[in-house]
Order: C-alpha cells, then structure tokens, then sequence
C-alpha cells in the first residue's frame, strides 16, 4: 500500500492506484505503472535487452570507479548509468546471439582532459602490470600532478581489477597488482583524473597481455 507523504501536496511513496511513488538522486519521482504486453518481443526488442545485460555483466564491478570518472558529466544520473549508456551504444558488436564487447571501444572514462598519446604495458612477475607512458604534461589542460588509474578484465573470469591514484602523469609509469588474474590474459586500461576529480581523460585502450 502507498502513502501520500506531506499531505495531498507531498510527495508519494509506493504504489497509490495507477501510479508509483519513488525518490531518485534525493528527488520525487511518480510514473505510471507498465501495462503487461501480451505481444511476444521483436527480434530489435530481444537484441536491446540483451545488449543490456551483456554490458551489466560485463561494468557491474565498477560502479563505485564509473561514478567517480564519469560523475563530472552528469546531473540527475549516476556516473555508473552514465557510463553504462555510452558503452551500451558503442562498445557491443553484432546483433543477437552473435553479440560482444568490443573492449578497443570501451570507455571506463570520459573528459576533455587529455590522455597520453601511446601507452606500453609489461607483465611482470606475480601478477603485475607495468604501465609505461611519454610525460605530455602543458598538453591542454593536462598537468604533471594529473593522477593515472587503470583496469585490466579477464573475459574467462569476467574479473576485473582496478586502482586508482597510482601514480602522477609526470612520473611515467605506474603498476597495478592483479595478482588474482596471474596467468590470464587481460585487456588492459589507463586514464588520467585532475587532483580535484573534476576532469578526466577518455582511457585509452592498452591491448591483450597475458599477465
């Protein structure tokens, strides 16, 4: 059963009649209820929703990374929701059932900051990955102090591992640790965030190392 919140004047919460209540990003929202649909689903129909849970299968790990590199974009959204969109529309190939990830499409970040123009990643011992980039610092808007995070993801696992503040763009290098991924190959990643978080880079997609 629903209540009207405040009075007739309030807002709702739950179901009052055709109509359900909710609060989303600390706003009341009210939307009728969906009709079931007898009709059976189009193929158009069947490929979006599978489109969808192949890519909140594939980000679902990354919320809390997606709404800090994507949060900057956004105004009554999640970064997360934001960043789910984007890649939705331009990191799936095919169409049902032949569908995939596109991973050189994937955006794990997005901003007018920019990125280095090349990485070169090397697997070290246990489990590392070293990321080695050209310090373009007075690039734009880029600064030494800009901080580098990156993401690798092993498709047989469907794991990802991910740091962030790993070291400065002027440093030139940083490691990330995916010791649980020793052994796999993964698909790597790297971006840059401003010190104050404001700005981020599109990430830049690394390539396929067995770790």
């Amino acid at each position: 059963m629903g209540k009207l919140l405040q009075g007739i004047h309030g807002p709702i919460s739950g179901k009052v009649g055709p109509v359900v209540g909710y609060m989303l990003n600390n706003q009341a929202v009210v939307r009728a209820l969906a009709g079931r649909s007898k009709k059976p689903l189009t193929p158009k129909q069947i490929h979006q929703r599978k489109k969808f849970a192949l890519m909140n299968d594939f980000l679902g790990q990354l919320t809390d990374l997606l709404n800090l590199t994507y949060g900057h974009l956004v105004v009554h959204m999640t970064g997360y929701n934001k960043a789910f969109s984007y890649n939705v529309m331009n990191a799936i190939r095919g169409f049902y059932p032949d569908i995939s990830i596109d991973y050189k499409m994937v955006l794990l970040g997005r901003g007018d900051l920019p990125n280095v123009e090349s990485v070169n990643t090397t697997a070290l011992p246990d489990g590392k990955l070293e990321f080695r980039w050209t310090d373009n610092s007075g690039t734009g808007k880029a600064k030494a102090s800009d901080k580098a995070f990156a993401a690798v993801y092993n498709e047989e696992l469907k794991d990802w591992e991910y740091d962030l503040n790993l070291a400065t763009r002027a440093e030139g290098v940083c490691v990330l640790d995916a010791s649980i991924l020793k052994g796999k190959p993964v698909h790597g990643y790297l971006g840059f965030i401003t010190e104050d978080g404001k700005d981020v880079t599109d990430t830049l997609y690394t390539g396929l190392v067995d770790l």
